[in-house]
């Protein structure tokens, strides 16, 4: 990666060169996944399970789902949330 001083660069040159950052980030850990593994955002699972976000984040710390961060951003691997749900469901 290069190096860039900051303060020699107009805020959209700083932005677009965030951007493209960002971006490569995220192609490159959707890279690494499986094929048809599908990562989904915390709205994503919270409204495919109907849970809350406290529960999501509740279930996050405990262990009980694993997230993956990428950049900024929090993703579930839909699979990996399915069979969680399945261990948990069969417990009860």
């Amino acid at each position: 990666m290069e190096n860039y001083r900051i303060i020699d660069l107009h805020i959209d040159e700083f932005e677009n060169r965030i951007s493209k950052i960002i971006d490569s980030k995220i192609h490159d850990a959707l890279s690494h996944q499986k094929e048809g593994e599908e990562l989904v955002s915390r709205q994503q699972v919270r409204e495919r399970l109907g849970i809350a976000s406290s529960t999501l984040s509740d279930y996050t710390q405990k262990g009980i789902l694993q997230s993956y961060k990428i950049g900024h951003r929090v993703y579930y691997k839909w699979s990996e949330v399915v069979n969680s749900a399945l261990k948990v469901q069969t417990k009860y």
